[in-house]
């Protein structure tokens, strides 16, 4: 039998306390409770009962309550278990004690809770006061044998809760300011209103169109269980090194270098809804070629049981050289709804068109666990029609599928909506009727895909046909297969083959990537061949690449990498290099590609981005992550050396310390938790607490906290007759303690805090502490007087 050292046998006995209460992480009051050595009793059963919701009270619930239940100390969460902290699965009631502070946690068997059912889950309406986010973005694209191509990007929302104003406009090479929308908004809990310069979203078939007027639609970004978005994959081949721009109403959207063979392309900065866009694909030989592709990337159908309605009108606007608005005279309208008519399907109609034309777009949805298929047919008052099929698997098996079919006849030679009255491309190759779909077309595009074991085969296909212009095609196969997978080494072999209207290439190889720490590279080694239509014929050769790629990531997540690489193809050896780096200020990348064979020259590509947030009491300029609302945190306090991690949803995205502040550019239509860990072991005083916020496009929440440097000092006290003082009580703002029969007391104080002794008959007295060289976490303070 053990029992304690002299001195503490008072940490043994049973001690009333109040501790605040929380159940499912969110604080539902407090309870009185005794706690002991490894147990905890509450002292009010039934007022627990009361205070969880949803609890179903039954004689064993009441039983578990009443007993003295096992404190779990070890699991509540510090700066050393943060990872596996705070769960506990008990079989009817547990508790998680954290007695450092104070706090309670009261877990319970789900058998205990009655079942809540809510059909419509919304978001709080924000409390975000007029507050304004805007990001600000550069890219230029050339190269030294053609011309060079820049955009410079703004989109600015001025928020006050659930209502903005949102303006979206760039400055263009040869093509000026342009507003791509200028438009006040206003959410309520189901529906969003609209007014002002936008996109209507369109139809399948015709694409969107920027229109000047207004709009009504239901809307569920609200809703917390939002549905997510989905965006046709736009799959490119590539015989040699690239850089592929995507042009959107002839505007520059984004770029990125990709390497020789099948390749998707990254549509995450990409609008959502349905319209045409081009790929300009600057290959590292010289050559410009141009795809056309109908891009759509619209929200899943609409939950089931709810009807989906909307309605839209205006003046078309058209994208002119040097007018930053520019609206044509020509009425357009789009009236439409969907309904989810099951778990597997649902349908949707739209009447849209123009005061000359009118249009009658039906369609639906089958989805099943093996995949899903859409239809649409649209029929036009002047003759015109379309038809639509998409078909995909549900990605649970090891054959998937995935593709796009759809026909327009128009019966006068012209689109089946004006598009814009100018167009420019950016660049020497003239604008054709196929990049801007101005008549009937077919288009069709497709990927299948095997997977046997590690080994993946696919084969990937697109046709295009323009009335009066030949059939542009690309298919061909490609595998990959993995045969050496160990640490940070992978052996792939990687095969694929391509033929298209004008060109037929192959290649096989092996793939290599080896990664370690921060460094990675990755070479290829093999025979490719290539044969076109062009003078030079058929040709092969050994070909191969090899590139480094090195990552940096400091405490305060200051990204830098930097890749250099070579590259031999059928036609060309090429150099890459390119730098990125990002931090709280913003990001930039520069990349450049040289060709060390022909006349290819060197291509180059800048972006460069930042982001300005402004709330009602700060504004910030940078931010790393641009989104459409953000959160100002800052530091206040005595704590100067203090840092702190902004915890969002138990994630860290960024440090803050005393005097300094941090923007945070955030997702818009999301609810966050945010709170501080401190960094280090540095005694500080601050609010720990969980803040739950709502933003909305536009809102910005300034959040302030402050943190006292915290002390411990002891000393003797005596009084100014040269008498010990004794048993007298001591009181700071950081608690209170006492003193003992000879005068020595210790108790936590914040920098320069005075201590204030109270003794005999209410009789008191003071200690100050400026001038005493409390820096350090523990400090002795000696004999004080108190007066």
């Amino acid at each position: 039998m053990t029992s304690p050292p002299a001195g503490f046998s008072e940490l043994e006995q049973p001690r009333d306390l109040v501790v605040d209460l929380y159940f499912g992480g969110r604080k539902i009051g407090e309870a009185q409770i005794v706690a002991k050595p490894g147990v905890v009793r509450f002292r009010n059963p039934d007022q627990i009962i009361g205070l969880v919701p949803h609890l179903k009270s039954s004689p064993a619930l009441v039983t578990s309550l009443t007993a003295e239940l096992k404190d779990n100390a070890g699991l509540a969460c510090s700066q050393t278990n943060s990872g596996h902290c705070g769960e506990l699965k008990p079989d009817l009631v547990g508790i998680i004690f954290d007695q450092d502070r104070f706090r309670l946690d009261l877990f319970v068997h789900p058998s205990a809770l009655e079942v809540t059912q809510s059909d419509e889950i919304y978001l709080a309406t924000p409390t975000a006061p007029l507050s304004l986010t805007s990001s600000i973005g550069a890219a230029i694209a050339g190269s030294t044998r053609g011309s060079t191509s820049f955009n410079i990007q703004n989109r600015t929302i001025i928020g006050f809760q659930n209502a903005r104003i949102r303006s979206d406009s760039s400055i263009a090479s040869d093509l000026g300011l342009v507003f791509d929308d200028l438009v006040a908004e206003v959410d309520t809990r189901r529906h969003r209103y609209s007014g002002g310069l936008f996109w209507a979203p369109g139809a399948d078939l015709t694409g969107r169109r920027r229109i000047m007027g207004f709009g009504f639609a239901t809307q569920f970004d609200t809703r917390a269980d939002a549905d997510s978005l989905e965006a046709t994959p736009l799959i490119i081949f590539l015989g040699q090194p690239a850089r592929v721009e995507i042009l959107v109403d002839n505007r520059l959207v984004t770029s990125g270098s990709y390497e020789a063979g099948n390749n998707s392309v990254d549509t995450s900065n990409l609008p959502d809804g349905s319209y045409p866009l081009v790929l300009r694909i600057r290959e590292a030989s010289g050559a410009v070629r141009e795809e056309r592709r109908f891009f759509v990337k619209n929200a899943q159908i609409a939950p089931q049981g709810q009807l989906v309605y909307f309605a839209y009108a205006g003046l078309l606007a058209n994208t002119q050289h040097n007018q930053p608005i520019s609206l044509s005279k020509s009425l357009y309208y789009q009236v439409g709804g969907a309904r989810r008519l099951s778990e597997s399907t649902a349908i949707d109609a739209a009447i849209l068109g123009t005061e000359k034309k009118a249009m009658l777009q039906v369609g639906g949805w089958l989805i099943t666990s093996f995949g899903r298929a859409r239809a649409a047919g649209l029929m036009s008052s002047d003759g015109s029609k379309g038809a639509l099929l998409q078909l995909g698997s549900a990605g649970t098996g090891p054959l998937n599928f995935n593709f796009d079919v759809r026909r327009v006849w128009s019966s006068n030679g012209e689109p089946l909506l004006p598009l814009p009255s100018y167009v420019d491309n950016f660049g020497p190759t003239p604008v054709t009727g196929a990049q801007v779909a101005a008549s009937s077309y077919t288009q069709a595009s497709g990927t299948l895909t095997y997977s046997l074991g590690s080994a993946l085969l696919s084969v990937t296909g697109s046709y295009r046909h323009d009335r009066g212009f030949k059939s542009d095609y690309t298919i061909g196969p490609s595998l990959s297969w993995p045969i050496v997978r160990q640490g940070g080494l992978q052996v792939i072999v990687q095969a694929d083959a391509q033929k298209s209207r004008t060109t037929t290439s192959a290649f096989a190889g092996f793939r290599v990537l080896y990664t370690a720490g921060g460094f990675s590279t990755l070479s290829t080694i093999g025979h490719a061949t290539l044969k076109d239509g062009g003078t030079r014929g058929s040709r092969s050769r050994q070909v191969g690449s090899l590139s480094g790629q090195w990552f940096y990531q400091d405490d305060e997540r200051t990204q830098v990498s930097l890749e250099g690489a070579l590259q031999r193809d059928v036609d060309t050896s090429t150099a890459r290099a390119n730098a990125f780096v990002a931090n709280q200020l913003g990001s930039g990348r520069v990349e450049v590609l040289h060709s060390l064979e022909g006349n290819g020259g060197t291509q180059f590509g800048l972006t460069l981005q930042t982001g300005i947030a402004l709330g009602s009491k700060a504004v910030e300029i940078g931010g790393r992550d641009l989104n459409q609302s953000a959160v100002i945190a800052s530091m206040a306090g005595s704590a100067k050396d203090a840092a702190f991690d902004v915890l969002i949803d138990e994630i860290a995205r960024g440090r803050v310390s005393a005097g300094r502040r941090l923007p945070i550019f955030l997702e818009a239509y999301r609810s966050y938790n945010l709170r501080l860990r401190p960094v280090g072991s540095s005694a500080v005083d601050y609010d720990s607490a969980v803040r739950k916020i709502t933003l909305f496009p536009g809102n910005v929440e300034h959040l302030n906290w402050t943190a006292e440097q915290v002390s411990t000092v002891f000393g003797q006290a005596f009084l100014a007759n040269g008498r010990p003082l004794a048993n007298a009580s001591i009181s700071t703002r950081r608690g209170v303690g006492q003193t003992d029969d000879e005068g020595y007391f210790q108790i936590d104080v914040e920098a320069n805090e005075p201590l204030t002794f109270k003794f005999g008959a209410n009789e008191t007295c003071g200690v100050p502490l400026v001038g005493a060289q409390v820096q350090s976490d523990y400090a002795s303070l000696g004999r004080v007087v108190c007066r």
